[in-house]
């Protein structure tokens, strides 16, 4: 059984609701019951839910300071042992929001890390590949690119924004505009509570500016999000969060408020790249106008 997890007044029909899901499941955790929403982990990982579930209250009080609106917010941290039996998606440490609407997130980052890790060390210099394992750690299963462990936890801020964005009927027009918000909001959160992580991010960002010819398309970007493969959708998310951090440094999280308020209120999108761009640049900041000039060209074939 869940232990009781004691949460203010108003969070107490969710944290009840929680509580008989995580009994129907059939499986022990544990609760974590001095957050102000309700937390969950496997009993064998309870460090590491800790640790995350800090993550996710960082993210939960600035977006509520920054936006005005917190999101409602159930967490899950599993183990391998606990995932099957508590997860939506077969793929361990894939996080992602439940049918019940839990936030599940693994207490290890997902396998598919280790690849981005390999990949970065074979395509990578010898000497940014050395300048990121000396920050971020060596990758115990490749044993010579970035351990990319302690970043992967860091997602999790990028995860509360989207639901922030959904609970409140925000929409963005295109799904790279959806993305840089939430990286908007894991850049402010780090920003703001953890430099260390923010460097841990800003570093892989910065390597993998150098690996143009692996960026997808913006179109293919649009077109395969969430069924691309990992390594170009990483470095896309990293593209998008070189312009998110130009904003930040310059302005803060003011952008990050102006986005929030023009697509909450904003129900006639424009529909042209253009008219998109000159108003993100207008509204927002120049430098979320300029993503889409980070992604590959597109290829035009010429006739014979």
């Amino acid at each position: 059984m869940i232990e009781p997890t004691r949460v203010p007044a108003s969070g107490r029909t969710l944290a009840g609701a929680f509580a008989a899901w995580s009994h129907g499941h059939n499986r022990p955790l544990v609760g974590l019951p001095w957050f102000p929403f309700p937390v969950a982990v496997s009993a064998g990982a309870r460090a590491a839910g800790e640790r995350i579930a800090q993550r996710a209250l960082a993210a939960h009080r600035l977006l509520g300071a920054a936006l005005g609106t917190a999101p409602e917010l159930s967490l899950l941290v599993l183990s391998r042992d606990d995932w099957d039996r508590h997860a939506d998606v077969s793929s361990y440490g894939v996080t992602h929001v439940a049918a019940g609407g839990e936030l599940i997130v693994g207490a290890e980052p997902a396998d598919a890390w280790h690849a981005v890790s390999e990949f970065l060390a074979q395509r990578l210099s010898a000497g940014a590949c050395a300048e990121l394992a000396d920050l971020h750690g060596v990758d115990a299963t490749n044993g010579r690119g970035p351990d990319l462990a302690r970043l992967a936890e860091t997602l999790v801020a990028h995860e509360i924004a989207h639901l922030a964005a959904r609970q409140s009927d925000v929409e963005f027009p295109r799904r790279w505009l959806e993305e840089a918000f939430a990286n908007y909001a894991l850049v402010a959160v780090l920003g703001e509570t953890d430099p260390a992580g923010l460097r841990l991010v800003g570093s892989l960002a910065e390597a993998a500016a150098t690996l143009t010819d692996t960026m997808p398309t913006l179109a293919c970007f649009e077109a395969e999000f969430g069924r691309m493969d990992v390594v170009p959708s990483v470095l896309a998310e990293l593209a998008i969060t070189r312009g998110v951090y130009a904003a930040y440094a310059i302005d803060g999280t003011a952008p990050l408020e102006r986005m929030f308020a023009t697509f909450r209120n904003d129900r006639h999108h424009r529909d042209a790249d253009y008219e998109l761009g000159r108003m993100l640049a207008s509204r927002v900041h120049p430098a979320i106008a300029a993503i889409p000039g980070c992604f590959a060209p597109r290829t035009i074939g010429l006739a014979a």
